[in-house]
């Protein structure tokens, strides 16, 4: 940050601070481990893995062990302390904010809050309850998720949803879908762009089929940005994702001059 505020003509500086490994990369990204295999599936654009996602550089930083057979499992909070040290080592790089790659994070966010001095939000999830005071009373906010059986209720509490959230939160998964699941949750196979696209949408309608009152939509899953505009089309509905919330949050902390006509 330079300082002190910019005034037209005024000479500027920046003060001496702890060192930093880096400079102008504000958002620091926790990373799951990947699968193993022959390859591995790369992160297209829109994916909160691809740079080009966002407006501002970004580092990204693996949590060793980390995997998403981990982070879906009964055991993933064992992961805990390593999240906070990989999160401790963006910051100390020079991340300004900490955020994952993936949803199911959540179950770390507090720790991680509470172990670090720059604004933390790991989960798309921490959308769910500004989301929810959005929707008019007579509609439901829909999520799709990479896994409907690994997000739990305490995942959703843990997002700050209300105990008594009741209709107005529906989940619908994309672990049994014949392309995304097998391609991201299993890791096994090439990416297939329109597969995945397809079963986005198909799981988008479907819910919509089962559940009309859903007036919105949140992809929980870090992978699935990508496929935002096609689901929006195919639904008509305002969909919300991890861009959704990162995007946010930079606005606030790189401000930019207005410019335009009086």
């Amino acid at each position: 940050m330079i300082d002190p505020p910019y005034v037209a003509g005024e000479r500027r500086f920046a003060s001496v601070r702890p060192a930093l490994k880096f400079y102008g990369a504000p958002i620091g990204m926790l990373m799951l481990d990947r699968m193993p295999g022959a390859g591995v599936r790369p992160y297209i654009p829109g994916d909160a893995g691809n740079a080009t996602t966002w407006s501002v550089p970004i580092r990204y930083k693996t949590v060793p062990g980390l995997n998403v057979t981990k982070i879906f499992g009964p055991n993933g909070g064992e992961a805990t302390s390593a999240v906070i040290e990989a999160a401790k080592e963006l910051v100390a790089e020079g991340a300004q904010m900490i955020t994952s790659h993936c949803g199911y994070s959540i179950r770390y966010h507090e720790a991680v809050r509470d172990a670090l001095d720059v604004p933390v939000f790991l989960s798309s999830l921490l959308l769910v309850p500004f989301l929810e005071h959005m929707i008019p009373g007579n509609k439901a906010l829909g999520i799709i998720a990479a896994s409907k059986t690994a997000l739990t209720q305490d995942m959703l509490k843990a997002a700050g949803l209300r105990a008594n959230f009741g209709r107005k939160v529906v989940v619908a998964g994309l672990e049994n879908t014949p392309v995304f699941g097998p391609t991201w949750n299993d890791g096994t196979g090439d990416l297939d762009v329109n597969g995945c696209e397809k079963d986005v949408i198909d799981t988008a309608l479907a819910l919509l089929k089962e559940r009309p009152e859903v007036g919105m939509l949140l992809l929980e899953c870090g992978d699935l940005p990508p496929y935002a505009p096609s689901v929006q089309r195919a639904t008509g509905l305002p969909v919300f994702d991890f861009t959704s919330l990162v995007e946010f949050f930079v606005r606030g902390l790189i401000r930019k001059p207005w410019t335009g006509f009086v």
